[in-house]
């Protein structure tokens, strides 16, 4: 967190601190949840509907700065997609962090491993999305804001394979055409969602 908001909000007034939370659409989440740590420091409560309102501020603003990356990487990805019927046919990079963000990490790193013909170097791949996922979950269990954090951290596997592994293995300049996804995507909502009913039931 922040040093400068802690500095910040440790000098404001109990009065100065709760106009942050009777007016918090305007201030950033950051902020927000400096001032909700300060106030219980001072042993102040914050009722349950503000503290909501806060938190699905805050998730909100979390999703959109994702959703906004995930686009302007997007557009630097697709520079070396081609229509060349004599390019080879890979899922995209597109693709690869998209799955890796939304599905988990390891199911983009299996699809960038299914772009590369040496064994060892797609075992490697899939090797680095499964510490990336088990990371996320174990960790994100752990935090106050657990969908944000998997989803963050799934988003830095992505792009780590999209930057490093596919740069190293496929080659940054390498022109291609795109495969369609909708096989993958199939099986991904299907695997999360027996995954997600699981836990559900558990």
């Amino acid at each position: 967190m922040s040093t400068y908001f802690e500095e910040l909000m440790i000098k404001r007034s109990d009065a100065e601190l709760m106009e942050y939370i009777n007016n918090f659409d305007k201030y950033t989440p950051e902020a927000l949840i400096v001032v909700v740590n300060e106030l219980k420091s001072r042993g102040h409560s914050i009722s349950d509907e503000e503290l909501k309102l806060i938190n699905d501020k805050i998730e909100k603003c979390k999703k959109n700065e994702e959703e906004e990356k995930i686009e302007k990487a997007s557009k630097s990805l697709r520079k070396n997609v081609v229509t060349d019927p004599d390019a080879p046919l890979l899922y995209s990079q597109v693709a690869v962090l998209m799955f890796s963000t939304i599905f988990t990490t390891i199911f983009g790193a299996i699809l960038l491993a299914l772009n590369i013909k040496d064994t060892k170097k797609k075992l490697k791949v899939i090797v680095i999305g499964i510490l990336f996922t088990t990371f996320a979950v174990l960790i994100g269990n752990l935090v106050p804001h657990p969908t944000s954090f998997i989803t963050l951290t799934n988003g830095a596997g992505g792009y780590l394979l999209v930057s490093e592994f596919w740069n190293k293995y496929i080659g940054s300049g390498t022109k291609y055409r795109t495969k369609p996804v909708w096989i993958p995507l199939i099986i991904s909502v299907v695997i999360t969602g027996l995954l997600l009913i699981e836990m559900i039931y558990e």
